[in-house]
């Protein structure tokens, strides 16, 4: 078993290493439409052997890209102070955080998933991304961290947390149970996710703006539908819309008597917000 295993069955507890703030310039070698909803980028970092990954298996980074179509993406550099800056008054890229669905730090490239859209800073570059697209990257931060001594792993996200889903679950170890909830578009847009746990994964097709709701999502009726959690000690993981989040976490730990200490929420986005 590899120390990721190790730490994901829960056989140690986690120690936070500070961060370490650094950024990279990254080429796009690779564009595919993974399903409907979902486009997959291959970026190779410019000096990638200087990323530090963060042990987590929902570990994201910010994505930085071009201001306007006319100017290219710079990065800040590490100024006398200190402090990151840019000196030469170069402009401010705008960023997004997404989840790095894979990192080849042999080969320096990094995979990463977006949900496509209309409207919104890198899910319209998404969209329109070809081989070559220059972006920043810096290094990653990440949550996901099963306590030491569980026995099971329970996943409610939207698909915006479909990629640290996929990610997690191919990193479990072998028998460790997953039971996983993913908030999808539709039955397209459902994943084969290779692993080795003891996983089950219910797909609900019910995500984006309907005609009889509001919002975008169902995530917290979701949750309300799970009315049992498996026996001992285990993890629950929620990532989606924030108030959706929120609502979910109150159920398990309200109704369902769940210790919140063992629960990570983390609001990927805001209904009526742009993700920043």
């Amino acid at each position: 078993m590899n120390a990721n295993a190790q730490a994901l069955s829960g056989t140690h507890d986690h120690d936070h290493a500070p961060y370490v703030e650094d950024n990279f310039l990254a080429t796009t070698t690779s564009v595919e439409r993974l399903t409907p909803s979902m486009i997959r980028v291959v970026l190779k970092l410019d000096g990638g052997e200087r990323l530090t990954p963060t042990g987590h298996p929902d570990e994201w980074v910010r994505l930085a890209l071009q201001p306007d179509p006319e100017t290219p993406v710079t990065l800040p550099v590490l100024m006398e102070n200190g402090k990151w800056g840019r000196p030469d008054g170069s402009q401010h890229c705008p960023n997004r955080p997404y989840t790095i669905r894979r990192w080849d730090p042999a080969t320096c490239e990094m995979v990463i998933d977006l949900v496509a859209h209309e409207g919104g800073v890198a899910a319209s570059w998404a969209m329109n991304a070809k081989v070559g697209d220059v972006v920043g990257i810096c290094n990653p931060e990440g949550r996901f961290w099963i306590p030491k001594g569980s026995e099971w792993l329970l996943m409610l996200t939207d698909i915006t947390g479909l990629p640290a889903v996929g990610r997690v679950l191919e990193e479990l170890p072998e028998g460790f149970r997953a039971i996983v909830h993913v908030e999808i578009p539709s039955d397209a847009d459902r994943q084969d996710i290779d692993t080795a746990a003891d996983a089950s994964i219910v797909w609900h097709a019910c995500h984006g703006l309907k005609p009889k709701r509001p919002g975008y999502t169902e995530l917290s009726r979701i949750a309300g539908t799970i009315t049992e959690l498996p026996e001992g000690p285990g993890y629950i993981y929620i990532a989606g819309e924030a108030k959706a989040v929120s609502d979910s976490r109150k159920h398990f730990r309200d109704v369902l008597g769940f210790d919140k200490n063992r629960i990570d929420a983390i609001g990927y986005w805001i209904e009526g917000q742009a993700r920043v």
